[in-house]
């Protein structure tokens, strides 16, 4: 997640010291992925991220998903290089969504409005 050079920071009050945002949502994925869940659930990883940190998200999702990991992510407006980063692509409707043996895939799933 290209975090090295922040190893001794202090996370710091939002806005106001330590870690930019953008900083600290990769930090809060990584501490969450430390944990080596077999199955990971992601809300929006890449919202608020600016294109870079968003693909450094990404990657390090996909390395995981790589290892026999289950992701599944809700993400709006992808760029090309994220979606096509993805195993499946389901499509919720209503904001309901039902997903069944999702093992070993990166899930992609689009609200409508």
């Amino acid at each position: 997640m290209e975090l090295d050079n922040l190893r001794d920071a202090l996370v710091g009050l939002p806005g106001i010291s330590g870690l930019s945002t953008e900083q600290r949502k990769r930090l809060t994925i990584v501490v969450e992925l430390v944990a080596n869940p077999s199955i990971i659930f992601m809300d929006e990883p890449t919202s608020g991220l600016d294109a870079r940190a968003a693909a450094i998200v990404m990657r390090t999702v996909r390395n995981r998903v790589d290892t026999g990991r289950t992701v599944v992510c809700t993400i709006h407006q992808p760029s090309i290089d994220i979606f096509e980063a993805f195993d499946q692509v389901h499509q919720g409707l209503d904001y309901k969504i039902t997903l069944y043996h999702l093992f070993q895939r990166l899930v992609l799933i689009f609200y409508l409005p």
